[in-house]
C-alpha cells in the first residue's frame, strides 16, 4: 500500500521505509539520544555509545519492528516497536519503543507513512493492544497518537524533594 501511495505522488525514489541495517546504527543512536532528551530532560542518557550498544543488542531479535525512514538516500526517521507479553494476563501487545522524525520532515506524508508502517507491523503480529509512552510535554507525539485513535490510560505524577540543609 505504501509503495502505491508514493508512486501516485511520484515520490517513490525519494522515500523508502525499511528495516534497520547495521550501517544505520550511528544515525539512529543520535535519534535515540534526542528522544531521551525530549522524554527525560536533565536525566536523559546522552551517551551515544550506550545507545549504539542497545541497538546492536536488539537488532538480531527485533529487526522487523525496527524501521528507518530514508528520504533522498539519508536516514530521516526511525520507529521501533516490539512484541511484549503482560506478565500477569499473558496477553501479547505491541509497545512503541521509539518514534523519531528529523525536523526537516516533521508534519509531512513521510512521517505519516512511517507511523503507518509501524501500525502495519502491529497488525501482522495480531496484538490486541498497542502501547506508547510519551512525555507529557511532547505535544507533537501526543497529537500523532491521538490522530490514530490512541487514548491516554495512565499518568505518572512526580514530586521532586528539595534538598534541605540541616
Amino acid at each position: 500500500m505504501l509503495r502505491r501511495i508514493m508512486a501516485q505522488k511520484g515520490e517513490e525514489d525519494k522515500m523508502n521505509i525499511r528495516p534497520i541495517k547495521q550501517e544505520d546504527v550511528a544515525q539512529v543512536a543520535e535519534f535515540e539520544k534526542e528522544i531521551s532528551v525530549i522524554s527525560f530532560g536533565s536525566e536523559a542518557v546522552t551517551d551515544l555509545e550506550f545507545h549504539r550498544r542497545k541497538l546492536d543488542k536488539a537488532i538480531p531479535r527485533e529487526r522487523e519492528g525496527m524501521l528507518v525512514l530514508e528520504l533522498e538516500g539519508r536516514v530521516a526517521g526511525w520507529l521501533w516497536m516490539t512484541l511484549k507479553e503482560n506478565f500477569v494476563t499473558k496477553e501479547n501487545y505491541i509497545q512503541f519503543k521509539s518514534f523519531y522524525a528529523a525536523e526537516s520532515c516533521r508534519g509531512t506524508e513521510a512521517v505519516t507513512a512511517l507511523f503507518e508502517a509501524g501500525m502495519d507491523f502491529a497488525g501482522r503480529r495480531k496484538a490486541r493492544r498497542i502501547v506508547g509512552h510519551v512525555h507529557v510535554s511532547n505535544l507533537p507525539m501526543r497529537a500523532l497518537y491521538k490522530n490514530y485513535g490512541f487514548a491516554p490510560t495512565h499518568l505518572t505524577m512526580e514530586y521532586k524533594v528539595q534538598d534541605q540543609e540541616a
